[in-house]
């Protein structure tokens, strides 16, 4: 009886031991991953940040070359409105 009673307790302290085990490593991979993720996060965060601001400038650059092109298109327009107007 002694012996089942050994054998029981040191099963039970194995499975214990086991369990932290399992316990401890599943919190340090959870701890790494986190970590991982989180410079994931920043680094696409900084990424997206700069390509708002490439678009934002292209989209600022392209307005201002949209209003170039619409003055340009009515001085020849009133130029030929003059020049029919002479004719």
């Amino acid at each position: 009886m002694k012996n089942k009673n050994l054998i029981a307790g040191i099963a039970a302290g194995a499975a214990v031991v086991a369990g932290a085990a399992v316990y401890i490593a599943r919190t340090k991979a959870s701890k790494k991953y986190q970590a991982r993720v989180d410079e994931a996060k920043a680094n696409f965060k900084s990424k997206l940040d700069e390509l708002q601001h490439k678009a934002e400038k292209e989209f600022s650059k392209g307005a201002d070359g949209t209003e170039e092109a619409v003055n340009a298109a009515k001085e020849r327009a009133n130029k030929w409105v003059k020049n029919t107007a002479k004719a």
